[in-house]
């Protein structure tokens, strides 16, 4: 991702078990519920089973039991046939009543782990769209969407699985134990053997395995990365022919993805057949000694039965605690994964005492460089100073730092060093919602929601009246257009505003921000995609609105420099000259050069 993010395992454990804290009602009902789905069950019906053989199917002279004598007062029965009825009756009754827990257990561990997703998809997204620029300039969607949908359902197992079973399987185990230990220590000792061989290759399975799942998961998020691009990308696509090429990438992904799933495939099935091995060799030893004991006397066939019933259920945690190592190994990976997103990227911090500014317009950067991350300075010590109501064009070759000082007023990204002014009060000590709101910009990428046009221009303003979205409409140029539509205001328009035309959707644009009725307005290449005759006309409207109002407008115009109150010249992140139009052409070689090299009118015509 965009920094090294490494908490530790136990760092990352409690967090997630954070997580629960509003929810432990609903884990407590959980756990036991479990046990009396699973645990009660598997250690009574096996009981019962035992005392029908012992004291029943095949009775030892002389040995009776509490619990047949209890049924036998208690029911009055006392004949083979109806003792066996009823005990096989409470078997059934254990079945209705593990069936209620069932589906009580099924219900209360959807809404924990549901309930859990939700706060922490909450968290994700908040933390996503407030990002600084920095940070979401560098990330793949398909990796996000990668850990909001595989990472979280990793995470879900967390809940589901691993907290709960190793309540669940603990209690059942060490149940089992004392049981058994009760009935004959030695016999227990002799199930017991088996059990540490069966955990480690069940331990060594889930640790190799895991790294394929690991691989496959980042696998996953890079096939994302393909699909993404070819869906946002496919008009690029298509005009360069590059379909067969994008198809072959995409291809390479999948099949990267599917080798190692079925290298995982091939680890899965090998453990099988040798865990059902280790499981064999504890039966018959059970029956081997059981055998025995039984011979001499020391056990009765019910008991030997109980001990291999016994046995396989503890198989069963042992089995899953080594699983859930891997369960639990899994879901911190993810929740690294997912916690880097939330954690990291706040690089433009929220004000710790804001101050509470109405602006003015004034803005004045003081020794400001910038650099993106640990790259070059892309600014470097500008010294700039923007009255109230003055419209400021920049100007400068691609790359050289004319949106970058535009974007720094909004606090997109913050300073290396040096400090941006508005009003006399330094940006950083102003709410960034109030900041923002104050400041209009209109973006070279114009991004057009799925959605109405109305909604489209009353974005920043949702309570706007139709009176205002129209008035911003007719400012922006595109009103008439929009009243042709066949809903007017009302139409949708299609993802991303495809339906729209370049010119068309900046116009929408440059409606949305003229909308908000911003204190200082950046305007970025906002007339490069219309024809000559609405560019006019949209000056005209902006003239109009700019009125007491600052302007930063990155531009490569001639006709743009002339109209601005000042024009400052960029090269390489830095302010090689200022000054008006006319005085710049004279003045400064570079200027003029810039003017020549767009083909523009330097005369001071309309280009």
């Amino acid at each position: 991702m965009v920094s090294h993010y490494d908490p530790s395992d136990w760092e990352l454990t409690k967090r997630l078990l954070g997580y629960m804290k509003p929810f432990m009602g609903i884990f407590v009902g959980i756990v036991l519920t479990a046990f009396g789905r699973h645990g009660v069950f598997a250690l009574i019906a096996p009981l019962i089973v035992a005392l029908i053989i012992d004291f029943i199917l095949v009775p030892m002279p002389g040995r009776t039991h509490w619990f047949i004598d209890l049924v036998k007062n208690w029911t009055g029965v006392t004949d083979q046939t109806g003792l066996l009825l009823i005990l096989c009756s409470i078997i059934i009754l254990l079945a209705i009543i593990r069936g209620f827990f069932h589906v009580t257990h099924i219900t209360l561990r959807a809404t924990l782990s549901q309930n859990i997703l939700r706060v922490m998809r909450r968290d994700f997204y908040y933390a996503l769209i407030n990002k600084s620029f920095t940070y979401l300039d560098q990330v793949m969607s398909g990796q996000i969407i990668s850990r909001i949908t595989s990472d979280m359902g990793a995470i879900d197992l967390f809940y589901s699985e691993t907290v709960r079973e190793i309540f669940r399987h603990g209690m059942q185990f060490f149940f089992t134990l004392y049981i058994l230990y009760l009935i004959n220590p030695e016999l227990t000792l002799i199930c017991c053997i088996p059990l540490p061989f069966i955990f480690l290759s069940t331990h060594m399975y889930s640790s190799r395995i895991s790294s394929y799942l690991t691989r496959a998961k980042n696998q996953f998020g890079d096939l994302n990365n393909v699909l993404v691009e070819g869906i946002v990308g496919h008009k690029l696509i298509k005009t360069h022919s590059m379909e067969n090429h994008f198809f072959e990438r995409f291809q390479e992904q999948n099949e990267a993805y599917v080798d190692t799933s079925l290298q995982a495939s091939r680890i899965q099935s090998l453990y099988s057949p040798s865990s059902a091995a280790m499981v064999a060799v504890g039966v018959a030893l059970v029956i081997f000694y059981g055998g025995q004991e039984a011979a001499a006397g020391h056990l009765s066939i019910g008991e030997i039965v109980l001990f291999g019933t016994y046995f396989i259920q503890l198989v069963g945690p042992m089995r899953m605690f080594a699983r859930l190592i891997m369960f639990y190994n899994d879901a911190i990976a993810s929740a690294r994964r997912v916690f880097e997103v939330i954690d990291i990227g706040e690089d433009v911090p929220e004000a710790r005492e804001p101050v509470g500014l109405e602006m003015r317009g004034e803005i004045v950067y003081s020794d400001v460089s910038f650099s993106y991350g640990e790259g070059k300075e892309t600014l470097r010590n500008i010294n700039l100073r923007i009255e109230p109501s003055q419209q400021v064009a920049l100007m400068g070759y691609v790359g050289s730092g004319k949106t970058t000082l535009a974007e720094l007023v909004p606090r997109f990204y913050d300073v290396t060093s040096g400090r941006v002014m508005v009003d006399g009060v330094d940006i950083r000590d102003i709410e960034l919602k109030v900041l923002r709101r104050q400041v209009g910009i209109v973006l070279q990428d114009i991004f057009i929601f799925s959605d109405t046009i109305r909604n489209n221009i009353a974005y920043g303003k949702p309570d706007a009246t139709d009176e205002e979205i129209h008035a911003a409409a007719k400012a922006a140029q595109i009103h008439e257009f929009i009243e042709t539509m066949p809903r007017g205001y009302d139409t949708v328009v299609g993802e991303r505003g495809i339906t729209l035309s370049g010119g068309q959707r900046q116009r929408v644009s440059i409606a949305r921000t003229l909308l908000t009725n911003p204190r200082v307005l950046i305007l970025d290449d906002s007339t490069s995609n219309v024809d000559a005759q609405t560019e006019v006309l949209i000056r005209k409207a902006i003239d109009t609105l700019l009125e007491g109002r600052t302007a930063l407008i990155i531009t490569q115009r001639a006709s743009t420099c002339e109209a601005a109150d000042k024009v400052v010249v960029m090269e390489r992140g830095r302010i090689i000259s200022e000054g008006k139009h006319r005085e710049l052409l004279e003045s400064s070689g570079s200027y003029r050069q810039l003017i020549e090299s767009q083909a523009l009118d330097i005369g001071g015509g309309e280009s």
